[in-house]
């Protein structure tokens, strides 16, 4: 709990100290789930086309933030996202992605559940 407390501040804070990167989540909850913490700059894939959304965030950012699941599905939006992100000229970090796996979390939208917040 404490772990996931802390990553949740550290992930809040680079958000604060860092306006020019997105945290890009594949859906609606996921979204809400890190915005129910005062996250900022989390935008959604809602189901739009890789290119579309690297477009997108190449207007407004220098980096993203990727925070895609640990299912097949979400393997595979990383593995492709990455790839398309860069032609783009963003930068990509899976830092926290990476820390979320070290904590046993394996869906965005559990975070909330798992700190015993009412989901909204």
């Amino acid at each position: 709990m404490h772990r996931l407390k802390a990553y949740i501040s550290d992930l809040k804070q680079f958000s604060l100290r860092n306006p020019d990167w997105a945290i890009l989540v594949e859906g609606k909850r996921d979204l809400k789930a890190l915005k129910m913490f005062g996250i900022e700059n989390v935008v959604e894939m809602k189901g739009r086309k890789y290119h579309d959304i690297a477009e997108c965030l190449s207007e407004s950012y220098v980096g993203v933030v990727l925070l895609m699941d640990f299912d097949p599905e979400g393997e595979a939006i990383l593995r492709k996202l990455t790839k398309v992100l860069e032609t783009y000229g963003l930068k990509i970090d899976t830092s926290f992605r990476d820390r979320l796996k070290s904590l046993g979390i394996r869906f965005v939208e559990e975070i909330p559940l798992l700190l015993r917040l009412p989901r909204r």
